[in-house]
Parts: structure tokens; sequence; C-alpha cells
């Protein structure tokens, strides 16, 4: 399974980063493949993720552990792999020092 993990700088918001990541990957998802995030649904969290649903089916799940995001999509049949890069080339522009790697 394709993952994005960023690596956040202190100079960066967590929190703030994920709901750009996620905004991201299923704006692309929507334009691209025809997936939906579920905007009246708040994201299930575990201990250390949280997981975002999409319509008709699948989800983007980010994990965080202390100063790294991992982002996964669960159910969803399209190119992660290509997907993560065109976030990532984006992400990497806006924030100074954010460390990115796709696999």
């Amino acid at each position: 399974m394709t993952m994005l993990k960023l690596a956040v700088p202190a100079t960066v918001d967590i929190g703030e980063l994920e709901h750009e990541i996620v905004t991201a990957v299923a704006d692309r998802l929507r334009d691209d493949y025809g997936y939906e995030l579920m905007a009246r649904s708040r994201p299930r969290a575990s201990a250390t993720a949280n997981t975002y649903r999409l319509h008709p089916t699948g989800s983007i799940v980010v994990d965080k552990e202390h100063d790294v995001l991992k982002v996964k999509l669960h159910g969803i049949n399209v190119d992660a792999d290509d997907l993560f890069t065109a976030v990532s080339s984006e992400l990497e522009q806006r924030h100074d020092g954010l460390t990115v790697e796709i696999g």
C-alpha cells in the first residue's frame, strides 16, 4: 500500500497541515475520480489516526506520530503514487522544511 509520509518542521502547525493535506487529497480525488469527502461526518479518531470517509466508498487515513504524518488511502482504486506526488509537490512549495517521502 502506497503511503505519503511527511516530516513536519516545528514551524508548521501539524493540525493545520493535516487539514490542508486531507483537503488537497480529497480535491484531487473529486476532480480526477469522482470521490467526495463526506462533509457532514467528522473524522473517526483512534489513538493516533483520523479517518476521513469518502463517498461512494473508501477513506483517507492520517496517522500522527510526534512530528510525522502518514497518509494512506483505503478502499479506493486509484494510482496513489501519482496522487501523492502531485499533492506533496504543492505542500513542499508552501511549507519550508517539510520533508516528504512516498512509498
